[in-house]
């Protein structure tokens, strides 16, 4: 279930828009200069590897980056590994870490191909956070210098494409605004729209 909800700054008011309408996410997102779009989702055959993710999606992702002229195109894949003893905790430094307000020089956009996670966006002012929680077929763009942070989950599981302008764009600026320890993890706010 894909989920946009617009809570207020402070974290603790019940939200002011909860919606899982994609024309009305892209629509609310594009107000703000961000982007929200579905792309038709392809099966992915058990075992599938990087190379696999990038071949179907090649297409969409020439069309995306020759639209935008954002032209690196990488896979990003977390998946549980039972038979590493460190993933459980890499996994979580992973989520902490991205669970911190950044910014990033350049517009930053993942479509998920597996998997769910969440992207917290200050988009307008200070007052409000977009929450998007997005699902396989989602693509989310966060332009450059919007504050936001992200969240994999608990347990990491997706693949993603992830887009920018050139690698070294991607390098994220974290603001040492403690904002996002005033918001729920995604679990949290997907158990409040059941």
């Amino acid at each position: 279930m894909t989920l946009l909800q617009v809570l207020p700054a402070t974290g603790e008011a019940k939200p002011l828009l909860t919606t899982q309408d994609p024309d009305r996410i892209a629509a609310e997102l594009g107000v703000h200069g961000a982007r929200f779009e579905r792309w038709v989702l392809k099966d992915l055959a058990a075992g599938f590897g990087d190379d696999d993710v990038l071949g179907l999606y090649r297409t969409e992702a020439d069309r995306f980056s020759t639209e935008t002229g954002l032209g690196h195109v990488e896979v990003v894949r977390m998946a549980p590994d039972d038979s590493d003893p460190r993933w459980v905790t890499e996994a979580r430094a992973s989520r902490d870490r991205y669970f911190n307000e950044h910014t990033h020089r350049s517009d930053e956009v993942w479509f998920f191909a597996q998997g769910r996670c969440g992207f917290y966006l200050r988009l307008a002012d200070d007052e409000t956070v977009h929450v998007l929680i997005s699902e396989p077929g989602d693509l989310v763009c966060t332009p450059a210098g919007v504050r936001h942070w992200f969240d994999m989950g608990e347990t990491p599981d997706f693949a993603a494409l992830h887009i920018y302008v050139a690698e070294t764009d991607w390098d994220e600026a974290f603001t040492g605004d403690p904002i996002a320890s005033r918001f729920p993890h995604m679990e949290e706010l997907l158990a409040t729209t059941r």
